[in-house]
């Protein structure tokens, strides 16, 4: 069964909160305001709309939307409720912007090259205002190499680490891919990677993505010149972590339908995405799109939307996005998820995927607390350590 067949089944047609909530993120939406049935918005449940909204994280563009269409049926309280998050949203976003540009300067002056992944440099880069996208934290990707350096200066400048856990060997660079500080008096959260994505899949080098680089200048709120991914390796970066998460937030799938009518040179993302192993996760967001949100594939791509594998991940993920009220992220630890989630990967990164599984993880010194020069005995030890923590959950 395709996207397209699936979407209208019964159990999407009487979703009336969830199809008006996917017509109003169209970019074309504005234009076609004038073809909503005013019948249909009397028979709405206006309180689940408002949640879907929020759990998604798209109040901006409902709030806009639903103001310019400015019906009787449309309840004012909820206008008041969603003009009120509009408002802190932006200012949550210029004081991330702020920060992120602070801490982006401080970082580069040490000769800590940054780039800027997601939040205000992301919105600013598909929307071309920061107040129509949400974000809870800021994303910075740098070297690996640079890692210790960037943990000094990160609390140097008031930040401090939310995890305490131990680094065994060398498995965590390959295991996990960000680390985590909070400053306490800022409460801004700053998420420092050395990759973009965990368990040892394949991306593109730091170099290269430096490389490729694109700047971002934000002159007029004061905010020193950062930069962010190239559009081709923005594509590789947003359609893998939305399939990692299952899609369950339309945020990440709004985000590459603005990407689809951006200058990117999709030929040559395609062979990109053969080396990376982004196919099933490209696939599937273009499929996605398509089906939700009527974007528009780009010609070299659609070949790509057109694989059995890339509906039938489509398919996986329409239940995350349908959910009436927020549901947890699919997580490695249950088995239909963790299918899914394997799902995604080319074979020889389900290789890479499975000998990393064999390396120590920073859990581990929690179970068994070692001196670091005892460090190595967690290879021999990981099976029993892992047991260990599976049961100790039930």
């Amino acid at each position: 069964m395709s996207t397209h067949t699936a979407l209208k089944s019964d159990r999407w047609n009487e979703d009336q909160e969830l199809t008006l909530l996917l017509f109003l993120l169209r970019k074309d939406a504005t234009s076609r305001l004038d073809t909503i049935d005013a019948g249909d918005l009397h028979g709405l449940d206006w309180a689940r709309l408002l949640r879907l909204a929020e759990h998604h994280r798209v109040v901006p563009a409902v709030y806009l939307r639903l103001k310019r269409i400015n019906h009787p049926a449309i309840p004012a309280e909820m206008l008041r409720n969603l003009q009120a998050q509009y408002h802190r949203n932006t200012l949550r976003m210029l004081h991330l912007q702020a920060e992120a540009g602070r801490v982006t300067g401080l970082l580069m002056n040490h000769g800590i090259r940054v780039l800027m992944l997601k939040g205000p440099a992301l919105a600013q880069q598909l929307y071309g205002d920061v107040s129509l996208r949400t974000s809870k934290d800021v994303d910075l990707l740098i070297a690996p190499g640079d890692m210790d350096m960037a943990e000094q200066w990160m609390q140097e400048a008031g930040y401090v680490p939310k995890s305490g856990e131990a680094r065994v060997l060398g498995s965590w660079k390959w295991k996990d891919h960000h680390a985590s500080f909070l400053h306490p008096h800022k409460r801004v959260e700053i998420e420092l990677h050395w990759r973009l994505h965990p368990d040892a899949g394949g991306e593109p080098s730091f170099e290269d993505l430096w490389k490729h680089r694109q700047t971002d200048e934000v002159t007029a709120t004061g905010v020193p010149c950062m930069y962010t991914l190239g559009s081709e390796h923005q594509f590789l970066y947003l359609s893998a972590h939305g399939a990692r998460h299952g899609w369950f937030r339309l945020r990440w799938l709004v985000d590459i339908d603005r990407l689809a009518v951006r200058a990117v040179d999709w030929e040559a993302l395609l062979p990109m995405m053969r080396r990376y192993g982004g196919l099933p996760a490209g696939g599937q967001a273009w499929a996605l799109a398509a089906a939700l949100l009527g974007t528009s594939i780009p010609e070299p791509l659609r070949q790509v939307a057109a694989t059995r594998l890339a509906h039938r991940l489509a398919l996986s993920a329409l239940d995350f996005i349908q959910a009436s009220d927020p549901v947890a992220e699919p997580t490695i630890q249950q088995p239909t998820s963790r299918s899914y989630l394997l799902s995604l990967k080319e074979p020889s990164h389900r290789l890479l995927y499975l000998i990393s599984r064999l390396l120590p993880s920073t859990g581990d010194p929690a179970v068994l607390p070692l001196p670091r020069q005892l460090h190595f005995l967690y290879i021999p030890l990981r099976p029993f350590l892992w047991l260990k923590r599976r049961f100790s959950k039930h």
